[in-house]
């Protein structure tokens, strides 16, 4: 009863998959899919009107120089904002005087969003910090483009 039936396989030949590794592979399948997959979520490619530097749907830089994080976790009063924007503005090289949090709406764009189980920043450091890094590589690459020099002395 552990073994699947010879006749069951394409080839003739028995399967080695047993009930236990069946069982096995089944939760981790349920474990995988289970989890929120930030990278998942949707993105909308309209250009803004307010021609922001918008890398990403995690932040916008406007010609001031002032950060606005979004924030895809509800406040429960352990400040997560201020941990998640912290994320982004530490890959940014960002000045933390000029970082702005702004709370979402429930738009589908921002994919599943779940707060509890002390999951907020788990879930969310990966994400962020892969955004405010690639924002930062794309600002030294344009800024470098812009003064004619080489984006190692920027």
């Amino acid at each position: 009863m552990n073994e699947i039936p010879k006749s069951l396989s394409r080839s003739g030949a028995a399967l080695a998959t047993s009930r236990r590794g069946f069982l096995i592979g089944a939760a981790g399948a349920a474990v995988y899919l289970g989890f929120v997959r930030p990278g998942f979520a949707a993105t909308d490619l309209a250009v803004s009107p307010a021609k922001l530097f918008e890398p990403t749907i995690w932040y916008s830089i406007d010609r001031d120089g002032i950060v606005t994080v979004s924030i895809t976790k509800a406040e429960m009063g352990q400040h997560i904002g201020t941990a998640l924007a912290r994320i982004v503005a530490d890959e940014l090289e960002a000045d933390w005087e000029k970082v702005r949090l702004d709370y979402v709406d429930s738009d589908p764009k921002w994919g599943l969003m779940v707060t509890g189980g002390s999951w907020s920043v788990w879930q969310s450091f990966m994400p962020l910090s892969q955004a405010g890094a690639a924002g930062r590589i794309a600002l030294i690459e344009e800024g470098a483009k812009l003064l004619h020099v080489d984006k190692a002395t920027c």
